[in-house]
């Protein structure tokens, strides 16, 4: 039984040739991608000619595709996935811009260079901050040498370089009227733009002695997790 079973697929395979190969092909990889293109076509509000265009196929293609009756082409997938990758960055991004407005804690937004993006509402008041100035200006110079050098010590722990996962970093600086105040900052990378890494952070004021405690305990004013060191 198992020998006659056997030869029936050969002949089959002989008989159909790539094509029957090429059946049996899309009819494992192509359960993916239907819902690919759909959610492609619907994220980006584009309908079947219009994504057609864009891939410089035919509108017939990318039905054949959505009906898993063929594959699209390498170019073609590369493309897709590109296109999707795109879309999923501009919303995370919304995201975490829409995050930062509504957040009820003190958050800012951190680009590469130490550069302040945005800030939540709160940010001013529990930092003795001016989010109006900081804004698309760089940590260093604003806080004094004491933050300039624990900035720069944040910076290379590797948080714009997709190596770090979080940071947890505790600064001392002084307000407006010269009052001493300790923050307690805890960052987290995300990456935008295929390789643009933005850190959103949040703040807390603290106590002097809650200052002392993470520099006792971490030996240091950064504390930094790996992505490997958080791996399963």
């Amino acid at each position: 039984m198992t020998g006659a079973f056997q030869d029936d697929n050969a002949l089959k395979s002989l008989a159909y040739g790539n094509a029957y190969r090429r059946e049996s092909a899309a009819g494992g990889a192509s359960r993916g991608w239907p819902a690919l293109v759909r959610r492609l076509r619907n994220r980006l509000g584009l309908s079947q000619s219009a994504l057609a265009g864009a891939l410089g196929v035919t509108q017939a293609a990318v039905s054949r595709w959505e009906n898993a009756l063929d594959l699209p082409s390498v170019r073609a997938r590369r493309t897709m996935r590109d296109m999707l990758r795109s879309s999923d960055e501009a919303r995370i991004e919304r995201a975490l811009r829409a995050r930062l407005r509504y957040a009820p804690s003190p958050m800012s937004m951190v680009g590469p260079g130490a550069r302040f993006l945005d800030f939540s509402a709160s940010f001013a008041s529990e930092t003795g901050t001016e989010p109006a100035f900081l804004r698309g200006r760089t940590v260093y110079g604003q806080f004094g040498e004491s933050v300039d050098a624990t900035t720069e010590i944040w910076e290379r722990s590797g948080i714009f370089g997709g190596d770090v996962a979080l940071t947890l970093t505790v600064l001392a600086l002084r307000d407006a009227d010269g009052e001493a105040i300790y923050l307690r900052n805890f960052d987290t990378p995300h990456v935008l733009d295929g390789d643009r890494i933005v850190s959103v952070c949040e703040s807390r004021r603290i106590s002097r002695p809650v200052f002392d405690q993470h520099m006792a305990r971490y030996g240091h004013s950064v504390f930094s997790l790996s992505y490997d060191e958080i791996a399963d």
